[in-house]
């Protein structure tokens, strides 16, 4: 967008005066000047520079022709060539601010920023609304990490009336990098308004309402990318933003669609596995955390929430050993350090639970108090945990089922990877099953066969195969 604008206005300098051909006669050197210049205005760049480099021979140097050539080189990647003709340009006219402009594109295009920044403020003080300068300062800053700076100079573009989509956009991309969610979308909706065509600008006006907690306005944004170009990119930010409005069934709808025409980008599949695992689908979901973590192996909030995802279905060592993944990879993760503990504490590992939380007491100093009570309960904990396994104790969830229909559809669930404490819930008929089965610590000796046989011989997270006594079917979970 910026070379369109930059373009026309080295056009109309350039048939200010005719350029010439390789002729000595100044009928020769008239008609190669307007050879030069419609070609220019044609944009057939290379038949104008014959013409206009002939021109140039005839006439001397003339601002109307050099700038012109310092166009031509640019847009043919030809920065050297350009500082030339803008070099002679600067010296015919050293005041002219579109001469101090375009000298400073050739040297940003040599990679010379900081003459090209010198030879921009100049022009800025010959003409301080210089819309061609103002961009390129702009941008300037923008490499130099100054957005606060670069902002000042694009909003003084728009305040002197330049309304091109190109501005909107890139003072939205900004404010969005600053972390001005709403500001940016304002920004944003400027240049949707100039060109309601473009689907990226739509998608990009979603993820920022998401931020903005603005759910309802991202939902219709992302529906007219969908609208526009029903593709992976536009099905996966509709699912996104039902997802962030908290309409799970239409999230997952639509980020399934998204991975099936291609996934568009991880991210997509990544909150198709969290929308799955909210709507209960724990089976699909682990796949695609499974995928996602294949493709980002390096991604320490994917590897957090799987980590969640098989806490839940009580794979405790596995959980353990992605939440560990995830702090390898980011050990500031202040709730990656807090689900470590949950799951350390949930393995009966008390003295390894503590270290954690005295490490996190380390980061998380805000939250000391809360931290030292859950370290007092850890230790109370720990204590009785060994005072009764001294007594030859064990902690058991127990199950009690009364068909082997229903000991199927639970053996499925198990391998599955869903939750013991759960299951019990669901299907026991026990007495404890609404506290999930915890019949709590157990002397082995007073329990009668064959029930003390098969307790005896789990380990702490592992599950009995099926007993049967007196027409029931008992399974047990020894836990911490």
């Amino acid at each position: 967008m910026t070379v369109l604008l930059l373009m026309a206005a080295g056009a109309g300098v350039a048939g200010a005066q005719g350029p010439a051909p390789t002729a000595a006669s100044p009928a020769a050197g008239a008609e190669a000047c307007a050879r030069g210049r419609e070609a220019y205005r044609r944009g057939e760049h290379e038949v104008a520079r014959t013409a206009l480099l002939a021109c140039l021979a005839v006439e001397g140097d003339r601002l109307d022709l050099l700038l012109p050539l310092t166009v031509i080189a640019l847009e043919a990647g030809d920065p050297a060539q350009a500082r030339r003709f803008a070099d002679r340009a600067v010296a015919v006219a050293p005041e002219d601010a579109e001469a101090l402009y375009w000298s400073g594109r050739a040297l940003a295009a040599s990679g010379e920023r900081d003459q090209a920044r010198a030879c921009w403020e100049k022009a800025l003080q010959r003409d301080t609304s210089h819309a061609g300068v103002l961009e390129g300062l702009a941008r300037l800053a923008m490499g130099d990490g100054d957005p606060t700076r670069a902002y000042q100079f694009l909003m003084q573009l728009k305040t002197r009336g330049l309304d091109q989509a190109w501005l909107h956009r890139l003072l939205a991309d900004i404010a969005a990098g600053r972390g001005l969610w709403s500001q940016a979308l304002d920004h944003l909706q400027d240049a949707l308004g100039l060109e309601p065509r473009e689907v990226a600008d739509w998608r990009s006006a979603a993820d920022l309402a998401i931020l903005c907690s603005r759910h309802a306005k991202a939902i219709e944004y992302a529906r007219h990318a969908v609208s526009l170009e029903p593709d992976a990119a536009s099905l996966g930010g509709l699912g996104e933003a039902f997802f962030a409005a908290d309409q799970i069934d239409s999230a997952v709808v639509y980020l399934r669609k998204a991975v099936a025409r291609g996934g568009g980008a991880p991210r997509v599949r990544f909150n198709l596995a969290n929308a799955m695992e909210v709507a209960g689908l724990h089976e699909e979901a682990g796949v695609h955390f499974k995928v996602f973590l294949k493709e980002q192996p390096n991604d320490p909030v994917g590897h957090f929430n799987y980590a969640i995802h098989l806490q839940r279905q009580g794979q405790l060592e596995g959980a353990l050993a992605e939440v560990e993944y995830a702090l390898r990879l980011d050990g500031r993760m202040l709730t990656a350090h807090v689900v470590k503990i949950q799951v350390l504490e949930d393995l009966g590992r008390w003295d390894q639970a503590l270290v954690a939380v005295a490490r996190l007491k380390e980061l998380d100093q805000a939250n000391a108090g809360e931290l030292v009570a859950w370290e007092q309960r850890l230790a109370v904990l720990r204590d009785a945990a060994l005072g009764a396994q001294a007594e030859g104790k064990v902690h058991l969830l127990h199950m009690v089922l009364n068909d082997r229909e229903q000991l199927a559809a639970v053996t499925e669930a198990l391998g599955r990877g869903e939750d013991f404490a759960a299951l019990v819930v669901q299907h026991s008929y026990g007495a404890a099953s609404a506290r999930g089965g915890d019949i709590g610590w157990i002397k082995t000796e007073e329990m009668i066969e064959p029930l003390r046989g098969a307790i005896l011989k789990l380990r702490v997270g592992e599950t009995s195969p099926p007993i049967e006594s007196k027409g029931l079917i008992h399974l047990f979970k020894r836990i911490p």
